[in-house]
């Protein structure tokens, strides 16, 4: 039986082919790798803030650090305040407290993260590395449909997690990492 010179043997998860001999319009699949042709990304979400607006007493820029040192202050002195007039505790008092024990947190969270989202909240507070604060507004558009990305935080009561997630498809969902973020500018 004469062979063909352009054979082409296989056996034992083997193929040999000798000089001359072509695969042609044919798939060469070997082991476990498989081409499926082109395989398109998964779309990615492109957030960007909206607005940033200086955080500002008097037309000076507020900084961080000085939240922390004005909350930690009347806090301080709403805490005397209270105990000295125990017996007359007035809502005026609590609301104080309340205000400089938030500017406390609000600033330690600050100097540590420079970004807070608080839930809830339609924007952000933002510091840059200087420590100015800013008041930011971040979202987009999707990238799956017309609907607009925003910033939503998903989970268990205490392990909630902040993510992209579209308007009109509560699926279109992305994972969110501020730090990727330029500095907050005015």
């Amino acid at each position: 039986m004469d062979e063909d010179k352009n054979h082409i043997s296989s056996g034992s998860h083997s193929i040999n082919l000798g000089s001359g001999n072509s695969v042609t319009e044919s798939n060469l699949h070997i082991g476990d790798v498989h081409n499926h042709g082109p395989v398109s990304p998964s779309p990615i979400a492109v957030i960007d803030r909206t607005s940033a607006s200086p955080v500002t007493v008097l037309g000076t820029p507020v900084k961080a650090g000085w939240l922390i040192v004005s909350g930690a202050i009347g806090f301080i002195g709403s805490i005397a305040s209270i105990v000295s007039l125990w017996q007359h505790l007035s809502f005026w008092f609590l609301l104080l407290l309340s205000l400089t024990a938030f500017l406390l947190i609000i600033g330690t969270a600050l100097v540590r993260h420079r970004f807070i989202r608080i839930p809830y909240l339609p924007f952000n507070f933002e510091a840059d590395k200087s420590g100015k604060v800013f008041i930011t507004k971040i979202e987009g558009d999707c990238p799956l449909c017309d609907g607009k990305l925003k910033l939503r935080d998903i989970g268990p009561k205490d392990q909630k997690v902040t993510y992209v997630r579209c308007t009109r498809n509560p699926d279109h969902i992305w994972n969110f990492d501020f730090t990727v973020l330029n500095e907050p500018q005015s």
